[in-house]
């Protein structure tokens, strides 16, 4: 059994005619990603964006974030970032037809691929950008999880449920108990075999619960965090993940155009 998913996190994207010319230049950074997974053969299973879809959450910038990814050859599936806000993902999402139509929060299963997909909404109640998980989250995630525990299944989250020490600000959540929530679900569940994420704009990999979890950089690359060679200044990246049933995930940058590689730092 193999399965490739693309992940894209953190494109920050503004309306299509923003003035700054930052915007404009993340709009070519996601295009260019899109360009070069559709380009991939195979093409991937599944292509997860981790959330910060937009810039400040509003429908323009949803309108033109679906402008441009609606290009995907493969399936997209969504996750809310602190900056897209749930209520602008599910009014902008909600079309493509994966959402539960019975949860306040972003939150569903995607059981056609080899490996299932299950979206977390990791965003946090009140102001700022650190997420939280819900006693009614963590409970539908538990109850989710229990309906198919011999699939191997994936998480797919905004904020990651773990330190991040060459961050700023290490920690993404406002209380450190709901990552202690979260991996007390998530070890109930052995199918559970890898965990991805974004908002850090940089990669990091990291154990919860006995599986592992990543973040990846951000599209945007002048919003991109880390060492990277000078060359790559401009050049967006996204990860590919790549699944056999000996291996689990193995995961792979991509530079498009480039072939060049980044340190993992």
């Amino acid at each position: 059994m193999t399965m490739i998913i693309a992940q894209i996190t953190d494109t920050h994207l503004s309306d299509v005619d923003a003035a700054d010319p930052k915007f404009s230049a993340r709009a070519e950074n996601l295009r260019a990603c899109i360009a070069d997974i559709n380009d991939l053969d195979p093409l991937p299973d599944a292509v997860i964006h981790t959330g910060d879809i937009t810039q400040h959450g509003r429908a323009a910038e949803f309108d033109h974030a679906r402008a441009l990814l609606q290009s995907l050859e493969a399936p997209l599936y969504v996750t809310p970032g602190n900056r897209d806000g749930r209520e602008g993902v599910i009014r902008a999402f909600t079309v493509d037809g994966y959402f539960m139509p019975d949860y306040a929060f972003v939150h569903y299963a995607i059981d056609e691929h080899p490996v299932r997909l299950v979206a977390v909404d990791s965003l946090g109640n009140g102001i700022g950008p650190k997420g939280d998980f819900c006693h009614d989250r963590l409970a539908a995630l538990d109850a989710t999880l229990a309906e198919a525990p011999a699939r191997p299944t994936v998480l797919f989250m905004h904020h990651p449920p773990f330190d991040v020490p060459t961050a700023p600000d290490p920690f993404a959540y406002q209380r450190r108990q709901a990552v202690v929530d979260l991996a007390t679900v998530v070890s109930r569940h052995k199918q559970v075999i890898h965990i991805f994420a974004g908002h850090m704009h940089r990669p990091w990999t990291a154990m919860l619960g006995g599986v592992k979890a990543s973040t990846v950089p951000s599209v945007a690359s002048d919003l991109r965090y880390g060492s990277y060679l000078p060359t790559m200044a401009t050049q967006p990246v996204y990860q590919i993940h790549q699944f056999d049933g000996d291996e689990g995930f193995v995961n792979e940058p991509r530079l498009p155009g480039s072939g060049v590689g980044y340190p993992n730092t």
